[in-house]
């Protein structure tokens, strides 16, 4: 059941791709009159969320390298994701396609785990009063980059 979860989860941002070739066009008109009427840009979802986040936990100096750790392996899977939904890929054929996808899967299953290690030392590092507020915040953080892949967000 778990390595269900964690297929959805990495094959969810695939699908994406997917769905991208057919409706993309206002996702790129939105960012194209974004640009054009000079509003700022949005603020990065994930960079406000942690940023509440730590600010809620009140960390300690020896709980501060556990939380460094899980952000950084956080921030490395979204830039990873947004370099990868900037980047156009070459024109490949079909197995070269699937093997892709495959390896894409595979980097982000990989970094995942790394993810969940560094969120459950954090997790108990934490004292109960902090566990208590990082219960239902720490799966869903894991969680936000392959969510903003989604196809579900572009709605």
């Amino acid at each position: 059941m778990k390595r269900r979860r964690w297929l959805a989860l990495i094959a969810l941002p695939l699908v994406g791709n997917a769905f991208a070739q057919f409706g993309g066009r206002r996702r790129r008109e939105g960012g194209d009159a974004q640009k054009k009427s000079g509003e700022e840009p949005r603020v990065n979802q994930i960079e406000a969320t942690l940023h509440e986040f730590h600010e809620d936990l009140k960390l300690t100096d020896a709980q501060a390298p556990a939380w460094e750790s899980y952000v950084a392996k956080l921030r490395a899977l979204a830039s990873d994701l947004a370099r990868e939904s900037r980047s156009r890929p070459p024109q490949l054929g079909l197995l070269q396609r699937i093997d892709r996808v495959v390896d894409a899967a595979r980097n982000r299953l990989t970094a995942l785990e790394d993810i969940a290690q560094s969120a459950k030392a954090l997790y108990a590092g934490l004292t109960p009063e902090q566990q208590k507020m990082a219960d239902p915040r720490l799966a869903n953080l894991i969680a936000m980059p392959l969510a903003a892949r989604s196809p579900l967000s572009a709605n």
